[in-house]
């Protein structure tokens, strides 16, 4: 067996769930399918090796699209690939189970397949991971559409330390919840108190719903809750804070001030009733108060019981998000021992 400890290592999580949940039949989105998945972790490979990963880390899971990834895969017989060997669970559970395993097996990088609620899930199994965020879900704030091959290339570069991490990442925000004083979850884009007191699809897609938004990514152009704050308060992923917005839903929430029409699905826009809104500082803290259920990046996860508070502030101790057109950039600049071509008139 090929020693495997201190070897430049990335590790792959791709969530086969992700992109085929309930808004696939409320809106007009389209489903990322298994085979899609598997040709992005074949390429994620290829480019990973490439870029100086000796090591790489798949996840395992009810699809197998980790060992269908490796089946037959050629150019990549110099490097050791293994699929973790751990008992799958359907949930988020495994995707932050594998994210935690990858960090303790050595991994200097990690590339995740996945939407905002995926993301969410590594993030809290591997707070501080360097990430290689690749959109496959439906809601895809948090990670961005780039060609595998080139993301696995910008993670074996920084994994194998040819492009060390500060020239490469940059530390994100996230958003930390508390419930009854304990550190009880976290988000990457979004937190919202809706009305629901049961969690059920869990896909949060009617603004009717919603009483109030904290948000720490808030771009024109996205996709999903935050695109209501981006039309009237636009928050950077690189800026400072975010926005907290209250929805004129409930009689005590008084009057709309205004109207805002988003896109809170793919294909879907709607109207939401916006009482007031304002930015926030990071560490301002902002209280919810129940009855209803917290939603976490589009996902409904966390019931409030009357009179029950959360706690809710921006932090900007997330994970590190490799920039890859950053990072391929970095690499182009290295020379190797060849004599240099000189320009000619």
């Amino acid at each position: 067996m090929i020693p495997t400890f201190g070897i430049p290592t990335v590790g792959i999580v791709a969530n086969p769930l992700a992109g085929k949940d309930i808004r696939r039949l409320v809106a007009e989105a389209s489903p990322t399918s298994d085979m899609a998945k598997v040709g992005i972790v074949r390429r994620a490979i290829i480019g990973a090796v490439e870029g100086g990963a000796c090591r790489v880390i798949l996840a395992d899971d009810r699809r197998g699209l980790g060992f269908r990834a490796i089946d037959g895969l050629n150019g990549c017989d110099d490097a050791v690939i293994e699929v973790l060997d751990e008992p799958i669970i359907d949930s988020g559970g495994n995707s932050q189970r594998a994210a935690r395993l990858c960090h303790e097996k050595g991994a200097g990088a990690l590339i995740v397949l996945g939407g905002d609620g995926t993301h969410r899930d590594v993030v809290k199994g591997w707070n501080d991971a360097p990430l290689v965020a690749l959109s496959t879900g439906t809601n895809n704030v948090f990670p961005r559409h780039i060609e595998a091959t080139v993301a696995g290339h910008a993670a074996g570069l920084v994994a194998s330390g040819r492009v060390p991490l500060a020239e490469a990442a940059n530390r994100v925000k996230r958003i930390d919840v508390e419930v009854d004083g304990q550190a009880d979850d976290l988000a990457l884009v979004d937190v919202a108190l809706v009305a629901d007191i049961f969690t059920a699809s869990r896909a949060v897609w009617d603004p009717d719903s919603l009483h109030e938004l904290v948000v720490c990514i808030a771009e024109p152009g996205s996709v999903g809750l935050s695109a209501i704050p981006a039309a009237v308060a636009p928050t950077g992923r690189f800026e400072e804070g975010g926005v907290h917005v209250r929805f004129a839903n409930r009689p005590e929430d008084g009057p709309s001030a205004i109207t805002v029409r988003a896109p809170i699905a793919p294909g879907l826009y709607a109207d939401a009733s916006v009482a007031d809104f304002k930015r926030i500082d990071t560490d301002d803290v902002i209280e919810v108060e129940g009855p209803g259920t917290l939603s976490f990046d589009g996902e409904r996860d966390v019931t409030l019981k009357a009179g029950q508070a959360a706690r809710i502030r921006i932090s900007n101790e997330g994970p590190y998000v490799i920039d890859v057109a950053r990072t391929m950039a970095a690499a182009g600049g290295q020379h190797s021992d060849t004599e240099e071509i000189e320009e000619k008139d």
